[in-house]
């Protein structure tokens, strides 16, 4: 920026061309969106694939009956988070902003799998330390599961919108 002097006061004059800064920006933002589509695209294609392969390696296995359902609850569990975080993808495209909801059910549904996890590990295992680890393990997943829903809980009360693409479902 450059200053010219005019009858004895300081007035800053720029002369860089100010539609060079917007074009550029309006450039970078169309890159940025058609990369958010791009990732959008993916996820769902991800959630796709993840849920056929689910169901049909739970309908073909050949694992024990309760090793099976763990399994399919885990991946669908899993396509449920996949799918929180193409919602989050979509909600920025849609001008939403930063969406902390999906981030805190991302995490409780995170918590929930690691659980229900090592809930299956446990009953296979027949140690008593690696028993006692998995105990430990339960707590503090069910501790962070527990903060996570509280933290939820108290953003539906603040008032504050969370999610504006659901409100009008």
């Amino acid at each position: 920026m450059m200053t010219e002097r005019t009858s004895g006061q300081d007035q800053s004059v720029d002369r860089r061309s100010p539609a060079l800064p917007t074009v550029m920006l309006r450039v970078f933002v169309g890159v940025e969106d058609a990369i958010y589509v791009l990732v959008a695209a993916v996820l769902i294609a991800l959630a796709a694939v993840l849920l056929y392969r689910t169901v049909a390696d739970a309908l073909t296995s050949e694992q024990p009956f309760s090793t099976t359902v763990t399994a399919a609850v885990n991946g669908v569990l899993f396509v449920v988070i996949v799918l929180e975080i193409y919602r989050t993808v979509v909600a920025h495209l849609e001008g939403g902003g930063f969406q902390l909801r999906p981030f805190l059910v991302i995490g409780i549904i995170s918590a929930v799998r690691h659980i229900l996890l090592i809930g299956a590990q446990s009953l296979s295992s027949e140690t008593g330390k690696t028993f006692a680890h998995a105990q430990i393990e339960l707590g503090v997943n069910a501790a962070v599961a527990l903060g996570l829903v509280i933290a939820l809980v108290l953003l539906h009360h603040s008032g504050v919108a969370t999610d504006n693409s659901r409100e009008g479902s």
